[in-house]
């Protein structure tokens, strides 16, 4: 699922550098995108100061690597000192210590369930954009837990719905693997609208991140 959308914006970015300049309108639609996904970092990074700043936070401190790239980054988990609830996690860039590499932002509702997720990632040498931005909306009832998920462009990416019971998954699609009529909401497979009915087949209510 992920690697469909590493390789769908990889495309875009490598477009956008006049590999096809004779199409202007293409050219100005990645120029868009790029600007966007940036704007979610910043969105994003934004999200994560406000929970910051209105709760009582202890952090989780690490370095990581990548093979030829010893200490690449700097990873900070943001935790709740209360309920000990994971909201945050930033990588900084070890030798730009100014710049994200990749961030994660967790919103959870009053009974501390995981209702949202956003993140977003950069490549190591490479900051034109993120390769990978992704949101996840997450529902739960009485037998199952389901979560779609989206990038900032508002492309659904990919859902899942497991059961409460036995964490026995129930559904597993990318994309390209959801039948167009359930994408419309009028399947009829009762399992499949118990799982996901109550989840938008939209991120933009979430856009920008709030």
């Amino acid at each position: 699922m992920k690697f469909l959308s590493l390789f769908f914006f990889i495309s875009q970015i490598l477009f956008s550098f006049n590999l096809s300049a004779s199409n202007n309108n293409s050219l100005q639609t990645n120029k868009n995108t790029v600007n966007q996904w940036n704007q979610f970092v910043d969105n994003i990074y934004q999200l994560h100061l406000k929970q910051k700043d209105q709760r009582q936070i202890k952090t989780l401190r690490r370095s990581g690597s990548y093979h030829k790239l010893p200490d690449f980054f700097q990873e900070v988990k943001f935790v709740d000192k209360t309920s000990n609830t994971l909201l945050s996690k930033i990588e900084w860039e070890s030798r730009q210590p100014d710049k994200i590499h990749s961030i994660e932002v967790y919103i959870h509702d009053n009974e501390n369930k995981l209702i949202r997720e956003y993140s977003a990632s950069y490549l190591p040498n490479f900051r034109n954009a993120p390769y990978q931005t992704f949101i996840n909306l997450h529902h739960y009832s009485r037998s199952v837990h389901s979560f779609r998920q989206y990038d900032a462009s508002d492309n659904l990416i990919y859902e899942v719905c497991r059961s409460l019971h036995d964490n026995k998954k129930l559904f597993e699609h990318d994309d390209y693997e959801i039948p167009d009529n359930f994408k419309q909401g009028i399947g009829k497979d009762n399992i499949y609208r118990q799982c996901f009915q109550q989840l938008p087949r939209s991120a933009a209510l979430h856009l920008p991140p709030h």
